[in-house]
């Protein structure tokens, strides 16, 4: 992953998270406002790639 020099944890951390819920809510939007982000952030610090976060989040919630 390009890091950009000002670019802190946090705001990787937040991008991933967005990125993580909107993929995931287009493939299941009745998840809305019941995301784990437990587990979302254990795949963040993982260093899943988004796609492949969202693919095993659903298979561990038997989503879809």
């Amino acid at each position: 992953m390009k890091r950009h020099y000002g670019e802190t944890k946090a705001a990787r951390q937040a991008d991933y998270c967005a990125r993580f819920s909107d993929l995931l809510l287009t493939r299941a939007p009745q998840l809305s406002g019941r995301i784990e982000w437990p587990a979302v952030l254990h795949y963040f610090h993982s260093g899943a790639p988004v796609a492949d976060a969202v693919d095993q989040y659903c298979m561990a919630r038997n989503i879809i």
